[in-house]
């Protein structure tokens, strides 16, 4: 009996070993779809804000980290030079590339791509490099098509369940800013440093909203089969000045291996989950 309750309980804990070494790598392709002159649909209603209690963004601090060297390699966006600076020859590069600048508010527009580099771990979810995403012609029958990427990018992670499962935060495209771009510098007490404006990325009391284009959570949990909960708020400027937003949400079971495609009349998703090193 004491040998039988043994050999059930290492069963479990291989089992269980087993289930927790189950890696997944999934590859988004997120696109605009061409306006509908005839659509129906009602985008003007309000919808309660995507959140989830256990999320992960591993696209935020990247974005943040490369704009930052940027900054430290002298990029125009972050040069804060007024007029007598300029007079006198200061470096343009004078202020510090610190935490006071919202290096995100520095983007116009996302890459399509995130740049990072290759990895082949098993420890921490993370992104798919350039050259390990797959989807080259779905790419380019989008393209040929006249169809406008958004995002194309993908993660390795561990399977687990809905409970354990983070949503990934994604955004991408353009970033909508209020009509406050710029706030007067006072650095100096001299009428001239008036004249100058500073960015608004820099730390301020009226500091803009920041809306991207595409913002929402892509989440996939395991319990026998894979599972994609999709939640997205894809937005538009209108001609008045105004972002109108309209929701998508989807929830799907999906298989391993296949290449799946999540439809709406703003965005289309194409979507593979595969196996890795199992």
């Amino acid at each position: 009996m004491l040998l039988k309750k043994s050999l059930v309980i290492l069963c479990c804990l291989f089992s269980s070993t087993a289930f927790a070494e189950r890696w997944f790598e999934v590859e988004v392709l997120i696109f605009k779809q061409r306006p509908a002159p005839y659509l129906q649909e009602d985008f003007s209603l309000k919808h309660k804000a995507i959140a989830d209690k256990n999320t992960l963004d591993l696209l935020t601090p990247l974005y943040t980290e490369q704009a930052k060297q940027a900054c430290i390699d002298g990029d125009e966006r972050f040069q804060t030079r007024s007029f007598t600076d300029s007079l006198v020859g200061i470096n343009p590069q004078s202020s510090v590339c610190d935490e006071s600048i919202d290096y995100l508010q520095s983007y116009d527009e996302l890459p399509v791509t995130p740049l990072v580099e290759t990895q082949e771990a098993m420890e921490q979810t993370y992104l798919l490099s350039s050259e390990q995403l797959q989807f080259k012609t779905q790419y380019a029958q989008l393209s040929r098509k006249g169809l406008t990427p958004l995002l194309h990018t993908g993660w390795r992670f561990e399977g687990a369940s809905k409970s354990r499962s983070p949503s990934m935060h994604l955004i991408a495209g353009q970033h909508f800013k209020n009509d406050l771009n710029t706030i007067p510098s006072y650095a100096n007490p001299d009428f001239i440093s008036l004249l100058n404006a500073q960015p608004a990325l820099f730390n301020a009391p009226d500091k803009p909203n920041v809306k991207w284009e595409l913002d929402g959570l892509f989440k996939i949990h395991l319990r026998h089969y894979l599972f994609i909960t999709a939640d997205f708020d894809i937005s538009q400027k209108l001609e008045n000045g105004d972002i109108e937003s309209a929701r998508f949400s989807q929830f799907r079971r999906v298989i391993s291996g296949e290449v799946h495609y999540l439809d709406h009349p703003r965005m289309g998703v194409i979507v593979q989950i595969r196996k890795f090193n199992h």
